[in-house]
């Protein structure tokens, strides 16, 4: 690991941060947080600075995206509302009251035209945002919808719920295109891989479910080696993965062949809610217990998958090797990784985010909070210099080749070699197979931020 590479600091709020999101288009960052506040950052590694600070909703905000030009935030709410707001002046554009009959869990940009929603029950809908009303309302499921992706070459919106089903509807229907049949576990994530050819969802026991698109039935494959729930993943790459679980590890995972190739970041125990990739591919952002927002180097990955390119390409000139883009991702993946143990404790930015008046002292929703993240600090007086981010946010290198020739690379490969090979033992040594985590629900069922 580098730890000279710089990254922006980690943010700091008085109270839990639910949801992240980077904007498509700049150098910003939405955190949504459990007072129904709102914060618009525009992160940098020379600091960060606030440009918004809104309280968009009367109770929790669990959800928060950008619009595709980046200019409007969506956000979502336990109050069954959801709104947009202009993201350079904070005004609100549009607010849909009682959306749903149920508290919303997630917020969906599908195009300009529609928003997707999902909320506790299992209900989605579609809302039309130039007549800022509903579209489409789907009642397929009969537990929480936990993520939502969109199939842009289909027009297919994809929806992962508790009840342990994978739905898919075509935009343009009243109807659903397909729902899976139950896999008997709770689906809390979900991506879409392999030049959309794959579907892979996140489960509670650990493993993560591949359908072959089209065939959405059931799983065709299935890779365990998670020993907690998977409650996040973040594409990075066609062949690349970045899954959050349960126990505080973001791990880079590849798909065909499937394996662990090694540790983006540490939530140091503390489940992750939520990672995204930045717009330019250089870092990832994620959140968890600690009433914090992380950064995480991973532009590493794609400067290595440039040079391999262009080295894969030098080869076939040269031997008339026909190398297939499979065995060019393989490679790839051997040479990610690196860098030691040692811990490279980011500074924080801490950042106030009221005066907590909307969560009464000894609530149950702020005990709640508080218990499953009992390092965070609530204290706006802290100074914070200590973040709990470990030491994974630089693992490897995001320089390209500095000129110093073939040799030097060569060297800083062997080093990343014998990185990867300490990882890879550290992560096989793990706990796998263990019983089924229910950390998203309570004894009577209900889902981790109903009491949110």
């Amino acid at each position: 690991m580098d730890n000279s590479v710089a990254r922006p600091k980690s943010l700091k709020f008085k109270e839990p941060v639910i949801d992240v999101a980077f904007s498509p288009t700049a150098d910003l960052v939405a955190s949504s947080l459990i007072t129904g506040h709102v914060f618009v950052h525009r992160y940098s590694v020379d600091g960060n600075t606030r440009q918004q600070r809104r309280k968009v909703h009367k109770k929790s905000c669990r959800s928060v995206c950008f619009s595709g030009d980046g200019e409007i935030l969506y956000t979502g709410s336990k109050d069954r509302t959801w709104q947009a707001m202009d993201v350079e002046t904070g005004a609100e554009t549009m607010r849909i009251a009682a959306a749903h009959d149920k508290p919303i869990d997630i917020i969906k940009y599908v195009n300009e035209q529609t928003v997707a929603t999902g909320d506790e029950a299992g209900n989605v809908k579609l809302w039309d945002v130039r007549k800022k009303k509903q579209a489409f309302a789907y009642k397929e499921h009969v537990d929480y919808i936990s993520d939502m992706e969109f199939c842009q070459s289909k027009r297919h919106l994809l929806a992962t719920s508790g009840d342990g089903c994978l739905s898919v509807y075509d935009v343009r229907k009243a109807k659903p295109f397909h729902v899976s049949a139950n896999q008997d576990d709770e689906l809390l994530s979900l991506a879409i891989m392999r030049g959309g050819k794959k579907v892979v969802v996140g489960e509670t026991d650990g493993v993560l479910g591949i359908f072959s698109y089209g065939q959405f039935g059931d799983v065709s494959d299935r890779f365990p080696g998670h020993p907690q729930s998977i409650d996040a993943i973040c594409k990075l790459t066609e062949d690349l993965c970045v899954t959050g679980s349960s126990d505080g590890l973001l791990r880079i995972v590849q798909l065909f062949p499937h394996k662990l190739v090694g540790v983006a970041g540490d939530h140091q125990a503390l489940p992750v809610e939520k990672v995204v990739l930045s717009y330019d591919q250089q870092w990832l952002a994620s959140c968890s217990h600690d009433h914090m927002v992380h950064f995480w180097d991973i532009g590493y990955i794609f400067n290595d998958a440039e040079e391999e390119e262009e080295e894969a390409v030098d080869d076939v000139r040269v031997s008339d090797d026909e190398l297939d883009a499979q065995a060019v991702a393989i490679r790839i993946s051997k040479d990610i990784g690196g860098g030691d143990d040692d811990d490279d404790e980011s500074e924080v930015d801490i950042d106030g985010c009221s005066d907590g008046s909307e969560l009464k002292p000894g609530s149950k929703a702020q005990l709640s909070a508080r218990a499953e993240s009992p390092d965070a600090d609530v204290d706006a007086s802290n100074s914070g210099d200590n973040d709990g981010g470990g030491g994974w946010g630089s693992w490897g290198s995001s320089s390209s080749d500095d000129g110093a020739g073939s040799s030097a690379r060569k060297a800083d490969r062997r080093g990343k070699a014998k990185a990867k090979a300490k990882l890879k033992r550290k992560i096989s040594s793990e706990p796998f197979g263990l019983s089924k985590q229910r950390r998203r629900k309570d004894g009577n069922g209900a889902s981790f931020f109903s009491g949110l």
